[in-house]
């Protein structure tokens, strides 16, 4: 496996990204937007919501799926929410214009609350939500999409694996930050493990039938993504149906036409952003204390046997990051093939690793 991987600085990286994207027609300033998510996903190890994303990012563009040139708008604005239309532009250039007004909000009003509908695949949650650690707020991010997972005791999927994430400053310490899907398997591990030419992980996918699979193909073919905790998986995944599509006014689950097998279709897809301001309620210095010495206190919880370390959520991604901003970010063969196919197809230089 060794062999299949080379290393590539994350600046170089970032380099292609904007060269492909401009050459194809994206504006520089949205280009730089989907690179800097697409790129950070990388470096905090979220490979399923990396680089992975912008060839499918670049053939739905081409295809007529997303607008290139979106006129963004607000469509309701009141002191603490708002409602924005994407004009179905790319994912993460919706997502942050949605955050940046929650926290604008937030800044003036102590909690700001914005919904971005009529929009795209937005990346991983967690880059919005930790857009709000920066100004001493708690962030917090969730998006509805496809229906890839069925009901409590359904055979057939009318529910999102809607992710959320959610971003607690701390002083000395990492920011602990919460950020997950609502389904064991995603489709950026399905897509990835295609691309690498191997198996799916057991237990996180089932067929048509609803039987366990580990055949991506299978799953594509009318199978399903698992809930993570059964009932509960799918509770928490209706309730970000019902604050995102439902409350927008705009696709739900169901509605959202499948990214993956229709490329010339709108993504439909509705995120919330909001942004806490942490002095509306405690002191910012004491609270980053308090969080810096709870986080030391989880850390030290007695190992169970084999346990290495306890990791508090985003410590991994924090420790990560610093590893691959000093080594490079680790990338398949396959995807760097990917990478120059497509570096080819926008007639601009590639990596040429």
């Amino acid at each position: 496996m060794a062999e299949e991987i080379r290393f590539v600085p994350h600046e170089a990286l970032r380099e292609l990204s904007d060269r492909i994207q401009v050459a194809l027609g994206i504006p520089r300033e949205h280009a730089e937007v989907v690179t800097d998510c697409l790129v950070e996903a990388e470096l905090m190890g979220l490979t399923t919501h990396g680089i992975i994303r912008l060839k499918w990012y670049m053939d739905r563009m081409r295809a007529g799926g997303i607008n290139p040139h979106p006129a963004m708008r607000c469509l309701r604005d009141h002191p603490v929410t708002a409602l924005l239309d994407g004009d179905n532009g790319l994912g993460p250039v919706g997502g942050k214009m949605a955050m940046e007004l929650a926290i604008e909000k937030a800044a003036t009003y102590g909690v700001g609350l914005v919904l971005m509908r009529n929009c795209n695949h937005y990346g991983v949650a967690q880059y919005y939500a930790r857009m709000a650690l920066a100004h001493e707020m708690i962030g917090l991010s969730m998006t509805n999409v496809i229906a890839a997972m069925p009901p409590t005791g359904g055979a057939e999927a009318r529910q999102g694996n809607n992710p959320f994430s959610i971003a607690f400053p701390a002083d000395r310490e990492p920011p602990v930050v919460v950020d997950g899907a609502m389904s064991k398997g995603t489709w950026g591990r399905l897509f990835l493990c295609i691309q690498r030419g191997e198996a799916l992980p057991e237990g996180l996918y089932v067929d048509k039938d609803g039987l366990p699979t580990t055949d991506p193909q299978a799953v594509l073919d009318g199978g399903c993504l698992l809930p993570i905790a059964e009932h509960k998986g799918y509770g928490l995944a209706v309730a970000i149906e019902l604050l995102t599509g439902m409350l927008a006014g705009w696709s739900l689950d169901h509605e959202v036409p499948h990214p993956y097998k229709v490329l010339d279709k709108p993504g439909d897809n509705t995120y919330l952003m909001a942004a806490i301001r942490i002095d509306h309620f405690t002191d910012v210095a004491a609270f980053k204390r308090r969080m810096d010495e709870w986080i030391r206190f989880m850390r030290a919880t007695r190992r169970a046997p084999g346990v290495q370390r306890i990791w508090l959520p985003g410590e991994m991604e924090h420790v990560t990051r610093a590893e691959r901003l000093a080594k490079g970010i680790p990338l398949h063969v396959n995807q760097l093939a990917e990478l120059e196919g497509l570096a080819r197809e926008a007639g601009v230089a590639g990596l040429g690793v």
